[in-house]
């Protein structure tokens, strides 16, 4: 299937119109059925803000809302046989997505693979084993990162060449597989890195921006391809920051460039969560936190406490999840990044849901919004540039399962759902799916349930946490796992390579 951004965009103006005018049609249907916003709301056990948004278009519902909308405003099937023709259509959108994503990766692919095939040399992907957490490290790029590296490698080795030599090029370029994978950074630049690595005395600003400026892609690929994609490669780039910063750089680059290492080991880490891994992720927190203070980075050592509070929650760890959200708190306050604010208000948020406090929780989050909010359209310099409307209410939607409100998480996940850029954001919409269903789940709306995680299979190959969560899901569906609807959730595991859970967790 040959699709074009075009097409996509157009696409995507649609789907915004198919929403806005379901909205149009439940405003007047109900007006027709004398029904008021509140009363509607009441009836399907959300608010008359929900209600209001979804009649302007702005956020979304399940579908069993949308039956008793249905049936409430005496529509006849009509406004539920339009939300079913508009979730079809945001599901054959997100194929075509995933296919446009392969077509590219595919086209820039191909180049390197013919000049492969006309001219090999020997390969140049051996790195080092090294333990990540207890998970080998891989030897080798992969697919078509390989292909890449493989050719960048050799225009590498022929800018050398003419001034080591071949043999000393060969060694000297094997440094520069740390900055190739996803970044595009052109073969000059590749051979300043190198060289800086070589020697370390040659590292300049713009080595120190080039690396700058391939974390800040990587991260970028990981929002939309998951951690899997490009841990490898900026676990590479970290060593290569790691071996600067001990090989005798310049006193005057030092501070950024350990502003750069604290924000690699910090994003490290976060990957290693995604990856199933927690306890290895919380010794990358520790060297960013360490790195940020050597950089006199207020920004970057909060991002890293925070995160190690994020960690401590993944493990169930109260007592440092608290603390560690605390110290986090108070050095946020040396910064004037909205954004940060809001992600350490979301992660003392999940300190406290925790340690079962409702009221300190939600208070947390709503500082976190208000953060949000006077960020404005500002932020993408931001550590925390992925922090938005809809990140606040997904986080929620956990924290409010966890504290035994489901009917509240699923309101929170709905909303947070209508919020994502999809396109941008695929592996925190696909969290925030399994969110929806495990809430679902939780409220005993079983059918629904399976539907939502029905359609999130498709994504959890995105990371070993979001199969986890999924798996966990299906758990609970356990009393009802003789259902047609529990039935077909299984076989969509199952032809997703996702073998169900099938005992009580």
């Amino acid at each position: 299937m040959t699709v074009n951004e075009g097409e996509l965009a157009a696409e995507r103006v649609r789907l915004g119109i198919l929403r806005r005018n379901l909205g149009e049609h439940l405003a007047t249907y109900r007006r027709a059925a004398g029904v008021s916003q509140p009363e509607l709301s009441q009836t399907m056990d959300r608010t008359r803000t929900t209600v209001s948004k979804v009649e302007h278009g702005t956020r979304g519902m399940p579908e069993a809302s949308w039956r008793i909308a249905d049936q409430v405003c005496g529509a006849d099937g009509a406004l539920l046989a339009e939300y079913q023709a508009l979730a079809e259509a945001e599901q054959d959108y997100r194929e075509r997505w995933r296919a446009h994503q392969r077509q590219e990766r595919q086209a820039a692919a191909q180049p390197a693979a013919d000049a492969l095939r006309a001219a090999p040399v020997p390969s140049l992907m051996a790195r080092d084993h090294g333990q990540v957490g207890g998970r080998e490290g891989r030897s080798e790029i992969s697919g078509m990162e390989a292909e890449l590296a493989e050719e960048l490698m050799r225009e590498l080795v022929a800018t050398l060449a003419r001034s080591l030599g071949r043999r000393r090029a060969l060694q000297v370029a094997r440094w520069a597989l740390g900055i190739v994978g996803l970044a595009g950074l052109d073969a000059d630049e590749c051979t300043r890195v190198a060289l800086a690595v070589e020697f370390p005395h040659r590292v300049d600003a713009r080595v120190v921006k080039n690396l700058a400026t391939t974390l800040a892609y990587c991260k970028r690929q990981e929002d939309t391809l998951g951690p899997a994609e490009v841990l490898d490669t900026v676990l590479a780039q970290h060593q290569i920051v790691r071996h600067l910063l001990q090989g005798g750089c310049s006193e005057d680059l030092r501070r950024p460039l350990s502003t750069v290492e604290s924000n690699m080991a910090t994003t490290i880490g976060g990957y290693l969560i995604s990856m199933g891994q927690p306890d290895a992720a919380r010794r990358y927190f520790e060297r960013g936190r360490r790195a940020g203070h050597a950089a006199r980075n207020p920004a970057c050592s909060t991002y890293a406490a925070s995160w190690t509070s994020f960690a401590a929650f993944v493990r169930g760890d109260t007592c440092v999840a608290l603390d560690t959200a605390a110290v986090a708190r108070g050095l946020v306050t040396r910064t004037d990044d909205a954004r940060l604010k809001a992600l350490t208000e979301l992660h003392a948020a999940g300190a406290y849901a925790l340690d079962s406090q409702y009221g300190p929780c939600m208070a947390a989050c709503e500082r976190a919004g208000d953060f949000v909010a006077s960020a404005g359209g500002r932020g993408a310099e931001s550590l925390a540039y992925w922090v938005h409307e809809g990140t606040l209410d997904s986080y929620r939607s956990k924290f409010l399962s966890l504290l035994g409100r489901p009917h509240d998480a699923v309101e929170a996940a709905t909303t947070a759902l209508a919020r994502f850029d999809r396109t941008l954001y695929v592996h925190d919409y696909a969290h925030c799916q399994v969110k929806l269903g495990t809430a679902l789940v939780l409220s005993q709306e079983i059918t629904e349930a399976a539907r939502v995680l029905g359609e999130a299979a498709s994504l959890a190959s995105l990371s070993p946490r979001l199969t986890t969560e999924l798996h966990a899901a299906r758990a609970l569906m356990h009393p009802w796992a003789g259902t047609p609807a529990v039935t077909t959730l299984d076989a969509q595991l199952e032809a997703h390579g996702l073998k169900p859970t099938t005992t009580p967790s």
